[in-house]
């Protein structure tokens, strides 16, 4: 099932087409992990046109490259908004989710890690989830670059109705849900309940609401809801290299580009998405988490101070390519 950057068929290239929008097509804000590894992908000859309003063209990379999730907490656009300053999220909004993926196009290796909110920088009062009030994601940027030591070229950030819109866009994903929550859906302001179990699929309401859900768990509450966002994503991924429906292709890659807000280069991720789609099979997903373990500061809030030499030994490990996955624990799931 291979097929080179170069001396492809006519029909090699009108398959490669379709798997490209196949793969393009899925990646939404929690699967930034694919969208970056289709940006590390060996150029094709020529752009093609695959959607109205996406011109795929080529590129090449080959070096690893880091990309940052962002998940905004604004209630505006939703049923949640007041308008109030002093209501949580109405004015400002916080990056209440944050994953950095690190791609390796050359050994097709995807690495998530959560880079838990309430994280307080040395010498600083604020958590690194405020780096978001003031709009601007590439504050987030800085401030993960300055936690974890390394360069991080792009970002991708969703609000709650965007990332809504496009699960409902892909069909949905399969996840397990540790236990049952129930939380308002921001589209509705209604409740949505998700009931434990195991290969749960969940529609856009639904995902959302179980990304957002914390209060349910006993313990480490945060971290609980950081390890299921890692779920939703690599269900999204799996959900990418099995879409078996090219019908609605089209208006995934339109949902794409309405209901995601990045500096990645959108032109050029289709055809970078060809030969990710063909070595599916080759795909590693690395999934951890930073140092979560906080208590209650002075103010009463709940941070996490840096722990620098977690920090260090974990990006050691996640940027040598390895499994990082058991250098900071996780939480017990309920």
């Amino acid at each position: 099932m291979a097929a080179g950057a170069h001396g492809i068929s006519e029909d090699d290239k009108r398959r490669s087409t379709r798997m490209a929008a196949r793969a393009f097509a899925g990646v939404a804000v929690f699967a930034a992990a694919f969208i970056a590894v289709c940006l590390g992908i060996g150029a094709l000859a020529g752009p093609r046109q695959v959607a109205d309003t996406v011109q795929l063209s080529a590129v090449e990379q080959q070096d690893p490259f880091y990309v940052l999730l962002i998940g905004s907490d604004s209630r505006k656009g939703t049923a949640l908004y007041t308008g109030k300053a002093s209501d949580h999220a109405q004015v400002d909004q916080h990056s209440d989710v944050i994953t950095l993926v690190r791609v390796d196009p050359a050994s097709y290796q995807i690495t998530l890690v959560t880079v838990p909110r309430d994280t307080v920088l040395p010498g600083e009062s604020s958590k690194i989830n405020d780096t978001l009030v003031n709009g601007d994601p590439m504050e987030t940027v800085n401030a993960v670059q300055r936690l974890t030591g390394v360069e991080i070229d792009y970002y991708m950030m969703t609000t709650f109705t965007e990332f809504e819109n496009f699960i409902d866009a892909l069909g949905g994903v399969t996840v397990d849900v540790p236990a049952t929550v129930k939380v308002p859906d921001p589209s509705t302001a209604e409740d949505v309940t998700v009931q434990k179990g195991q290969n749960r699929h969940l529609d856009g309401s639904e995902t959302l609401v179980f990304a957002r859900a914390r209060k349910e768990y006993a313990d480490n509450q945060d971290a609980v809801r950081q390890a299921n966002v890692r779920q939703i994503e690599a269900a999204i991924f799996r959900n990418v290299l099995n879409m078996p429906n090219e019908s609605d292709i089209d208006q995934a890659l339109v949902s794409l580009k309405r209901n995601t807000s990045t500096n990645l280069d959108m032109s050029k991720v289709g055809y970078l998405a060809v030969d990710f789609a063909l070595h599916k099979d080759d795909v590693t997903l690395y999934s951890c988490t930073g140092p979560y373990t906080g208590d209650v500061n002075s103010s009463g809030l709940w941070v996490v101070d840096q722990n620098s030499q977690a920090w260090e030994d974990l990006m050691a490990a996640v940027d040598s390519g390895s499994d990082p996955s058991g250098i900071v624990e996780g939480p017990a799931m309920p």
